[in-house]
């Protein structure tokens, strides 16, 4: 019974659902005011017959017969008087009207049924009526002194005394009728109490449950279904009171390392389950003046009254990380859980609500970019945020005028230093915030959904004079072009085959980059995405090669034309050690997967001397193969390769 009636849903994560027995409770309930109303009515519909018909037995009719008796009586003293012409002809043609309506009032449908009941009585009026009706002609002609009145008293004399006898007799019925009907109403008195009290009781029972339930439902509402943890709504009725009152408070975001790398490798059951170890290790943690929250599926927020020093806060969160420091085993799997944490304090970082969530959440994203265990926010963090916003409003004006500016940087054949391909680079020159780099302005656009604008951009910028340039090239000249991750999907190779077809340029000359990261994100997806860019005849490059993202097993299968290194494998091979051991061991597996290699950052000639014992044939980048070329100079430097 006490889990019938608990409200709050336990922390196994297992969203608490209405009791089967209490639908039965409900059900029966609302069966039952059905049944007491639907009683209780019919009981009223009965006391209103009842009481219709006690009216016409002891009201109307008995009123209806003494008026009949007490006018016939007055109309025989109008007789007697006229006849000593005591009074006028007017006065006495009233009575006789006025006794002349009360038969038709009796014999109507009103009292038809009621008097049908006695058939002698119904007989009686029905002679008065007739009588009444016959000696309208005697009336009219009756004149004083003349023994006419006596016709009209012998026709109607007879009928008093049987009337009067009626009148008495239908009031002591009506009387003894009374007390009969005075039973049954109490009786269906006190039924239709019992059934008004009953309906009551069973409505006020039936409201109670569902004040209970709506009570209970309006808590969950304000709880996380995985863990009971208070979510978004209860945080914010947590915090509002705090800050209208001024009162200082620290607010601390974790979330897990890796845990949404977590959900791929072991599914949400065991995940979920993690969660829930988690928010319960942090729960027990917690101190009288500490609030946690859950206000997304992703980590859990924890508010601290009264905590504004920066100590105090890495107590708190050294506190944390010993509750969750201890292995937790979920079905099976051992798990070392790591926190991250991104701080933000009220009222010194922010004012309001809106403010003092968007910040600590910052806070957190750069503790997950710099991969430390917690960052306290700084009005830095801000600087920056202002910076890109403003970086992503000026870029749709910038790709119209000539503030974004093109290099390319070549891709060169060694030892014959022919000109294979054009990196293409890009850098911007901002009015207010200076050059933007290549690295800035992509990440920009992609946290901004800007990016395919600017490839687009981009290669139309070069398409309009790549046809120029493979002319004055000995070989079959391609350009290549960084594909940022958001703009890695399926369907890319459409748009830029679109603008490729516009300048009649062949889709081979284009070579896209896709990074290793954004490829071993999702293999599969990538494999598809790839797949789809090779159908159009466009060639791929990975680039960042051997920083650490590959699965061997899984780049042999990607439909890939180059393989880039990373500039930092290139720096310092000139000299014995590990940085040159580390490059031989990455061209063994470029060999082994049978895919050429790029080697880029090759700026000395030491360095390219290394890479010529290792390999005859070379792709280069740097300051040996080529330093940046603006668009006006790639068509001389061409020519000038090309006569080498």
């Amino acid at each position: 019974m006490k889990r019938l009636f608990s409200f709050f849903p336990r922390i196994d994560g297992q969203y608490d659902r209405v009791h089967p027995f209490k639908f039965v409770i409900g059900g029966f309930l609302l069966l039952t005011i059905v049944w007491l109303g639907s009683h209780a009515t019919h009981t009223l519909i009965n006391i209103r017959q009842h009481n219709t018909l006690l009216e016409q037995r002891t009201y109307e009719v008995p009123w209806s017969l003494m008026q009949l008796q007490l006018e016939m009586g007055r109309f025989l003293d109008a007789v007697r008087l006229r006849h000593a012409e005591a009074i006028t002809q007017e006065d006495f043609m009233l009575r006789y009207d006025l006794l002349w309506s009360r038969t038709p009032n009796l014999l109507s449908t009103r009292f038809k049924n009621t008097l049908s009941e006695q058939p002698d009585l119904w007989l009686l009026i029905r002679q008065i009526d007739t009588r009444v009706r016959e000696l309208e002609q005697p009336v009219q002609s009756l004149r004083p002194d003349t023994t006419d009145y006596l016709f009209i008293l012998t026709e109607l004399s007879p009928y008093l005394e049987p009337l009067s006898r009626t009148v008495t007799a239908t009031m002591i019925d009506s009387v003894r009728f009374y007390a009969e009907y005075d039973q049954v109403y109490r009786e269906l008195g006190k039924r239709l109490y019992h059934q008004i009290i009953g309906f009551f009781i069973a409505l006020v029972l039936l409201l109670l449950l569902l004040f209970r339930e709506l009570r209970r439902y309006w808590q969950l509402q304000q709880q996380d279904p995985l863990t009971g943890l208070p979510n978004r709504f209860a945080l914010q009725r947590h915090m509002t009171p705090m800050i209208e009152q001024g009162i200082p408070f620290s607010v601390t975001v974790l979330e897990l390392k890796d845990f949404t790398k977590y959900h791929h490798r072991f599914g949400f059951k065991v995940i979920d389950g993690l969660l829930q170890e988690c928010c319960r290790r942090l729960q027990q943690s917690l101190q009288a003046n500490e609030f946690i929250a859950q206000p997304d599926q992703g980590g859990v927020l924890i508010v601290a009254r009264g905590v504004v020093e920066l100590e105090e806060v890495r107590a708190q969160m050294s506190r944390f990380r010993q509750a969750l420091a201890k292995k937790a085993t979920v079905d099976g799997y051992d798990f070392h859980m790591q926190p991250i944490m991104g701080v933000v304090l009220y009222p010194a970082d922010a004012d309001n609500l809106v403010d003092l969530l968007a910040r600590a959440e910052l806070a957190l994203e750069l503790c997950k970019q710099n991969k430390s265990s917690y960052v306290f926010f700084d009005p830095s963090l801000l600087k920056d945020m202002s910076r890109r916003q403003q970086l992503s409003r000026d870029l749709p004006a910038a790709l119209n005028s000539d503030s974004l500016s093109l290099q390319l940087q070549p891709v060169v054949e060694w030892p014959s230093q022919q000109c294979l391909g054009l990196q293409v680079l890009m850098s911007w020159q901002h009015p207010s915030c200076g050059v933007i780099s290549m690295a800035e302005l992509l990440r920009v656009t992609e946290q901004y959904q800007r990016s395919e604008s600017l490839i687009l951009w981009a290669l139309q910028s070069i398409c309009h004079q790549l046809a120029a340039w493979q002319r004055r090239s000995t070989a079959s000249l391609f350009i290549s072009l960084r594909i940022p991750a958001d703009l890695f999907r399926p369907g890319v190779e459409q748009s830029l085959l679109r603008v490729l077809e516009e300048y009649a340029i062949n889709p081979e000359a284009l070579v896209l980059e896709i990074n290793e990261s954004v490829a071993m994100q999702d293999p599969r997806e990538a494999m598809h995405t790839m797949q789809g860019i090779r159908a159009t005849g466009m060639r791929i490059i990975l680039t960042e090669f051997g920083s650490g993202y590959s699965a061997l097993g899984a780049l042999p299968q990607l439909p890939l034309n180059w393989l880039q290194l990373d500039p930092t494998f290139c720096s310092g091979i000139e000299h014995e050690g590990g940085t040159r051991r580390q490059l031989e061991t990455l061209f063994s597996m470029g060999q082994l997967l049978q895919f050429p290699l790029v080697y880029s950052g090759v700026n000395h000639p030491a360095e390219l001397a290394v890479l010529e014992k290792m390999d005859s044939s070379l792709l280069i980048q740097g300051d040996m193969a080529g330093e940046p070329l603006l668009t006006t100079e790639v068509g001389e430097w061409l020519e000038k390769n090309s006569q080498r």
